[in-house]
């Protein structure tokens, strides 16, 4: 076997490999090639059940911080809120009895879907050949072919993400309107939805309410984003919500050390990044890092996991109190 578990034995101790999904569906989207479906991920999955020692993350974030890490330890989050988790990857988990974390974006209880979820179904809805975007400062998109229409999707992401919220959802919505694309036919992650999930046993945590890139907040709004995520969940769960993801998540860029702050004092326990590499007892328990082994081989993801645990994470310094 390429992959030796005695060599990662050696190269992972004392190290926290966190690995990061999203949606999963059921089978491959055509206008989301990327995203692992259900075959593609059972493959990642069990790579990873098979050469690490996989545990809930607040459990491992507790033992790192004490020096008793397992070595090849793991844990397993995902992001954002997706109808097709509680028949998909949860089943899919809780079938190997593989523990994880969802990270949870709480307007979609109030009937807002992912922003990147309406984009695709404006593409999806539109029926030419030339999306006219210039109403929201791009030019006009040709998606006349399969492979243009998912290129589309990826510029109109690239485009709205650093958007402002608010102008992101004026633009979100005249751009539906213009092809009479509606966000009420988006699934969007229920309540329901969530208590499947926190019933069969996973760590819930918290992913803001609309999944705003935080710089982009005044800071009254970004302590909102962080805090009243936390109540939302707790109200529906009924216990505690210990961690927090931060929207797109990479430090320095995305959040700042006043984000981490306002992480702090919204009372959490730590918080997940994006930021490449593994976590070590040193690493801030606000400043975990992530990746996705994306594979698709075994002897891919060999190297793709062997990289990222010699990957030194970007952090940024944080004010003491």
């Amino acid at each position: 076997m390429f992959f030796q578990r005695h060599l990662l034995h050696l190269i992972a101790s004392e190290k926290l490999s966190v690995f990061l999904f999203h949606k999963v569906p059921p089978s491959a989207d055509a206008l989301v090639p990327n995203d692992l479906d259900h075959e593609k991920f059972s493959v990642v999955l069990d790579f990873v059940a098979e050469h690490f020692h996989v545990l809930p993350l607040a459990d491992a974030v507790k033992l790192l911080a004490e020096g008793k890490l397992p070595a090849r330890a793991a844990s397993i989050t995902f992001d954002d809120g997706y109808p097709e988790w509680p028949q998909g990857v949860a089943e899919i988990l809780a079938r190997r009895s593989i523990p994880a974390t969802f990270f949870i974006t709480t307007g979609q209880f109030e009937g807002r879907p992912m922003w990147h979820e309406r984009l695709a179904n404006v593409v999806r809805t539109f029926r030419g050949d030339v999306l006219d975007t210039r109403a929201v400062r791009l030019p006009p998109l040709e998606v006349g072919a399969p492979a243009q229409r998912a290129a589309a999707v990826q510029a109109l992401e690239f485009h709205f993400k650093y958007l402002p919220p608010a102008i992101r959802d004026r633009f979100l919505a005249e751009l539906e309107a213009s092809v009479g694309a509606r966000m009420e036919d988006v699934p969007a992650f229920s309540t329901k939805d969530l208590a499947v999930i926190a019933d069969k046993g996973f760590e819930i945590g918290a992913h803001t309410v609309d999944h705003p890139i935080l710089g982009l907040c005044n800071a009254d709004l970004a302590r909102d984003e962080i805090g009243k995520t936390r109540e939302i969940l707790e109200g529906i769960i009924r216990r505690p919500v210990r961690s927090f993801a931060y929207p797109n998540g990479r430090p320095g860029v995305d959040f700042s050390y006043r984000h981490i702050d306002m992480v702090k004092a919204a009372g959490y326990d730590y918080a997940v990044t994006t930021q490449w590499g593994v976590a070590r007892r040193d690493t801030s328990p606000f400043q975990i890092p992530r990746f996705t082994p994306w594979g698709p081989s075994r002897r891919q993801m060999s190297f793709q996991v062997l990289r990222n645990i010699f990957t030194l994470p970007e952090s940024i310094p944080e004010a003491r109190h």
